[in-house]
């Protein structure tokens, strides 16, 4: 997998758009932002903080806890969970412009001591065996192929006993046949996969105490909302960004509110444990 790939994705070209968004709010350049401001632009998954807040509780993250997260973005989530609990967070992202500008709003939050980001493919990155209590991911696993091995590195990163909590995509049934190269360009399903398999993959890796919750009624109503409240807001965001790139994200919103909607994906929040 490459970055270069990963960019098919509407969401994912364009990184800056979100410093373009805190200079509209008053945050222009190298200024300090508070984290409730940035909370609302950064987080790319679903619910945002209230979905973090549940990570910290279900897996009982606490202050100086080694925390990894696969598939970082903008950082969002790692910049939240260390300054919500004084973990130390290791932010992992495939993309060097995403992860940059991650590095970037961490640096104008302050939180430098408590994110490491690292630009890296995570099927390539040498990490440290038991090295983290915690590891987290929001809607990045699909993207990576060879799932099995992904896994393995997972559970291999963390110590004994240590929680992996995930949130993440997984097939119910393939879109028309005529739809699959587009369907393939949205959402870049490199390891999208049944909810049976979900399950039964991660035991294949060494996970015990696997808990499957089912996420997609929950997210069929996010997509809806967030896609109707992103067409409301057209005049702000285009008088920022440009038709143009409004068109983009809005394709991409559409195009996964119908996903959801016509129940081809599903999304799911897995809690497990290393043995």
């Amino acid at each position: 997998m490459t970055q270069g790939d990963i960019k098919s994705m509407q969401l994912y070209p364009r990184p800056e758009r979100i410093l373009a968004d805190l200079a509209a709010l008053g945050y222009p350049d190298e200024t300090p932002v508070e984290m409730d401001v940035l909370n609302r632009l950064d987080q790319l998954h679903y619910h945002g903080t209230d979905a973090l807040d549940n990570a910290i509780t279900a897996c009982g993250i606490t202050a100086g806890d080694a925390v990894l997260e696969v598939g970082s973005g903008w950082g969002g989530c790692a910049r939240y969970i260390a300054h919500r609990s004084g973990a130390h967070v290791t932010a992992v992202e495939l993309q060097a412009d995403y992860n940059r500008i991650a590095q970037h709003l961490t640096e104008r939050t302050g939180l430098q001591t408590g994110v490491r980001h690292v630009n890296a493919d995570f099927l390539a990155l040498d990490l440290p065996e038991g090295g983290f209590d915690h590891v987290v991911s929001w809607l990045a696993l699909f993207h990576i192929p060879n799932r099995a091995e992904y896994l393995r590195r997972i559970h291999a990163a963390l110590r004994p006993g240590g929680v992996f909590l995930a949130e993440d995509l997984y097939l119910i049934t393939s879109p028309p046949e005529g739809e699959l190269d587009e369907f393939r360009s949205h959402l870049f399903p490199n390891s999208l996969t049944d909810l049976d398999s979900y399950h039964t993959t991660l035991e294949a890796a060494g996970f015990t105490a696997v808990h499957i919750e089912d996420m997609t009624a929950s997210w069929t109503a996010f997509t809806q909302t967030r896609l109707h409240a992103f067409r409301e807001n057209q005049p702000d965001y285009e008088s920022i960004h440009g038709a143009e790139n409004y068109a983009v994200i809005e394709t991409f919103y559409d195009k996964m509110a119908g996903y959801f909607e016509r129940g081809l994906v599903g999304g799911l929040r897995v809690k497990a444990n290393r043995r």
